[in-house]
């Protein structure tokens, strides 16, 4: 029987008061965007989260933001953002860290544009710095860290937006700046879960067979200490055979016990629920419409 970490059953019953909205990415690479969004509109999803890789937001004008706003509200789909993977707000060099400031603060500029159906705004905090492993490095750059979180947390609320913050493909034990930005800076920032990176990051590559369910208490660790915070859940299944180290697959097509993660989930204050699926299988052919629905429907049984 699957069972998730006291006192988050308490959260449940919170939870249950309120409907999850499901959503989909979308990316510059899904054009043309009209298709996009009708194939979101015919899953009766709820919302897109709008991925602002370069060239975004710049190579969007003023008529295309337009359309964009009308077909949000034709379809009437709500908008979430994922800020560019190439920006490094917390990096510790300033030189890094202000160019990237610079940079969000046109992202999030966009995403306000998009009120009241903008939902929040993503980031990550990684510094992407390979020292970060050494704790007394970590220390200085958490230090750093956590004064460009609360830039733009702050930039973020100025807008209106609300500012998410993703944790990345990093262990546990060195994400100890995730939680002290949340409880420093909520409830203007939240978290957003990414199932998948929580459990990769913990995953070595080849090596001995897991035994079944091992990923469990690498979930519980990150439920246990944010699960209260958790605004977004970017969902996708994962494989961990001993040749296989592969997230972003569609549901059912890993290892995990979904019935165990939506149990986890309800035990959290998650509202936006994002099926963030890339590849059909662990050979990495693309996930198309056809299978995005499949994932949906699964997602629909367990809530």
């Amino acid at each position: 029987m699957s069972t998730v970490p006291y006192p988050y059953l308490l959260f449940a019953i919170v939870y249950s008061l309120f409907a999850i909205l499901l959503g989909a990415p979308v990316w510059y690479g899904n054009r043309p965007f009209d298709k996009a969004i009708e194939e979101v509109y015919k899953l009766e999803l709820d919302f897109v989260e709008f991925s602002l890789d370069y060239p975004l937001p710049e190579s969007m004008d003023d008529p295309e933001r337009e359309w964009l706003k009308r077909v949000l509200d034709e379809h009437d789909l709500k908008i979430g953002f994922h800020s560019p993977l190439d920006t490094a707000v917390a990096h510790p060099r300033d030189e890094i860290a202000d160019a990237s400031k610079q940079i969000l603060r046109r992202c999030i500029a966009f995403s306000a544009e998009f009120l009241p159906r903008s939902l929040y705004y993503n980031f990550h905090l990684h510094p992407g710095v390979p020292t970060y492993k050494l704790e007394d490095v970590r220390n200085q750059i958490n230090i750093k860290s956590l004064k460009r979180c609360e830039e733009m947390t702050r930039m973020a609320a100025e807008s209106g937006i609300t500012a998410c913050v993703e944790n990345d493909l990093v262990p546990f034990e060195w994400s100890d700046l995730i939680p002290e930005a949340l409880s420093l800076l909520s409830p203007r920032l939240y978290f957003t879960f990414d199932v998948g990176h929580a459990i990769m990051a913990e995953v070595p590559r080849g090596g001995e067979k897991k035994k079944e369910g091992f990923y469990r208490e690498y979930l519980e660790q990150w439920i246990e200490k944010c699960g209260d915070k958790i605004l977004v859940v970017h969902l996708h299944d994962c494989s961990f055979t001993e040749n296989v180290k592969q997230d972003h697959l569609a549901i059912g097509e890993g290892e995990l016990d979904f019935n165990y993660v939506f149990d986890l989930l309800r035990s959290t204050s998650c509202k936006y629920l994002l099926i963030e699926t890339f590849w059909k299988n662990t050979e990495k052919k693309k996930v198309d419409y056809e299978e995005l629905k499949r994932s949906v429907e699964l997602c629909r049984s367990y809530l």
